[in-house]
């Protein structure tokens, strides 16, 4: 390390818990419990199509690029949305607000609501795939799935966005810490 480099380092890894050697292998359990201090939005992703209608509950959702514009989602491989995403090659990701953490809830569940309960008339409607979009959403972005990655236990999407929906102005819902949380402006 260089001294440099120690230097900014030294106030951080005093107060944190921090490997000793570079090139430690590290754990699922470290880098879950490192994850949960990144701040991430949450957001329902859904497809609709010749291999039905499907959504889950996603905190693992960017930009990739903005010219095409495109997003990566990651996928858990051994989540059942994950093959029906596949299969129909659409997705629209719905980022929710705070006020929508019992949404996210029903689609983080795979026991509880069937998948058809999930999507009433009233909430959802679709933009250009067909995949539905929630009518309260922040942000809509429906979306041509052009790439899969498979990458350790996830898969990761590469989608170009066709269509988007922006809603009102609300307080973001995020996930921080294992829990439900929200943004504020400093």
């Amino acid at each position: 390390m260089t001294a440099s480099l120690q230097a900014m380092s030294a106030p951080m890894m005093a107060a944190g818990t921090y490997p000793t050697e570079m090139g430690c292998a590290v754990s699922a359990q470290q880098f879950r419990d490192a994850m949960s201090q990144i701040t991430t939005p949450v957001s329902i992703i859904t497809t609709d199509g010749l291999a039905g209608r499907s959504g889950m509950t996603c905190s693992a959702v960017c930009a990739a690029s903005d010219t095409p514009p495109m997003i990566i989602a990651c996928v858990h491989g051994a989540s059942a949305a994950n093959r029906i995403f596949k299969a129909n090659g659409v997705l629209c990701v719905n980022s929710l607000s705070a006020a929508q953490s019992s949404l996210s809830q029903m689609f983080a569940s795979s026991r509880g609501v069937p998948m058809d309960e999930r999507f009433p008339a009233e909430d959802w409607g679709t933009l250009a795939t067909g995949s539905p979009c929630h009518r309260n959403a922040l942000t809509a972005l429906d979306c041509e799935v052009l790439d899969i990655r498979e990458a350790g236990t996830h898969s990761v999407f590469f989608a170009k966005v066709l269509a988007t929906g922006i809603g009102q102005p609300l307080e973001p819902l995020v996930y921080h810490r294992r829990a439900y949380a929200t943004t504020r402006s400093l």
